[in-house]
């Protein structure tokens, strides 16, 4: 089993310059790249091919025009599923390029770059040319080496962020009003996303019925009545479902693994994991180990 190095900063890669933190290429996956995390932003586009990506323990489908938007050190692993490989645009870059670039794009910037976000989405047919040519001129831009590259390069990646944005938030509209209209006006469906993409932070109930401004009573019978289990049941099963991909894909210790995924105790996640899957994590090592 070949293991992937865990963290990679972008200072790791040889070909990117000290004083311009970016890297832009067009990346074949065959068939898996391995889970890893790194230092520095990453934004992706399929051009051909299909597979799934997981992005902490959350599973998505890639396939033509899912374009990604990944975090730093947010744990990510790709596996291709069709016969062709996965080709994919990928900018590899530091927040300071961005922020460095524009004064005006930080306000976008901290909205855009926050944990619970969707941190993908699938371009339809009538955008998908434009977002290809725009990811297109960018790499163009970046191995072209023109005069006042630097300069433009950053604009070029300020565009392209902020129209993977907007297709975000008419996602995030568009559930919005297929809830009201369905009569779920109520704030389940956020909180379980927030849960998705926040289970290695210290939720509670509580705490979740105070930042989404709910009584604890009433949001605990509507994650039950709509994820069919309660509230710590579905962070567990989130949490283990990460665990269970950290076994097998990566050589982290047990212990790291548990915390990692957001167990305070070692104790606990073992009797969880016990409880979920009729083994310990050891054994499930071992087990999925030779099939990985």
């Amino acid at each position: 089993m070949t293991i992937f190095p865990m963290n990679k900063n972008l200072s790791d890669y040889d070909m990117i310059e000290r004083d311009f933190p970016v890297h832009v290429s067009i990346n074949e996956v065959r068939h898996h790249f391995p889970a890893h995390r790194h230092d520095f932003l990453e934004c992706s586009l399929v051009i051909e091919g299909e597979g799934y990506e997981t992005i902490n323990g959350v599973k998505h489908p890639m396939s033509r025009g899912t374009f990604n938007l990944l975090l730093p050190y947010q744990i990510h692993e790709i596996v291709t599923t069709s016969p062709t490989p996965l080709r994919l645009y990928n900018c590899m870059f530091a927040m300071e390029l961005l922020t460095a670039s524009s004064k005006i794009g930080s306000a976008h910037l901290q909205t855009m770059l926050v944990e619970n976000r969707l941190p993908y989405v699938q371009i339809d047919k009538e955008e998908l040319a434009s977002f290809e040519g725009l990811f297109g001129s960018i790499l163009a831009e970046y191995e072209a080496r023109d005069p006042f590259r630097k300069d433009l390069l950053p604009l070029k990646l300020h565009e392209l962020l902020i129209r993977f944005e907007r297709k975000r938030l008419a996602i995030r509209e568009s559930r919005r009003a297929e809830e009201e209209q369905s009569g779920r006006k109520g704030v389940v469906w956020p909180v379980i996303e927030y849960i998705h993409y926040n289970y290695r932070e210290d939720l509670s109930l509580t705490g979740l019925s105070e930042t989404f401004r709910t009584h604890p009573t009433r949001l605990s019978v509507e994650i039950k009545k709509h994820a069919g289990i309660n509230f710590m049941h579905l962070l567990h099963n989130i949490r283990l479902r990460h665990a269970c991909s950290l076994l097998v894909a990566t050589d982290m210790s047990i212990l790291d693994i548990a915390l990692e995924v957001g167990f305070s105790s070692y104790k606990v996640f073992a009797r969880v994991f016990r409880e979920k899957q009729g083994m310990t994590p050891s054994e499930y090592r071992q087990v999925h180990y030779a099939s990985y």
